[in-house]
């Protein structure tokens, strides 16, 4: 499973004011919101053969957001 942070700019985020996004920034380890290219990156990672180990796993893509 991949689960993803608050995205930039998604239809579900398409009303977040730029300062939340901001906010979400700076408190990040990586300093940026997640987009949709670093969330598509995850998925095609479980669709390659690279992954075909992993299982039972939730990745979550929000650039260290859950660490705060």
């Amino acid at each position: 499973m991949v689960s993803g942070g608050l995205l930039k700019i998604t239809d579900a985020s398409k009303g977040t004011p730029e300062s939340v996004f901001e906010y979400i920034s700076s408190i990040t380890p990586l300093r940026k919101v997640t987009t949709t290219e670093d969330f598509s990156d995850a998925v095609l990672f479980f669709a390659s053969p690279w992954s075909r180990a992993v299982t039972g796993q939730n990745l979550i893509v929000d650039g260290g957001l859950v660490l705060n």
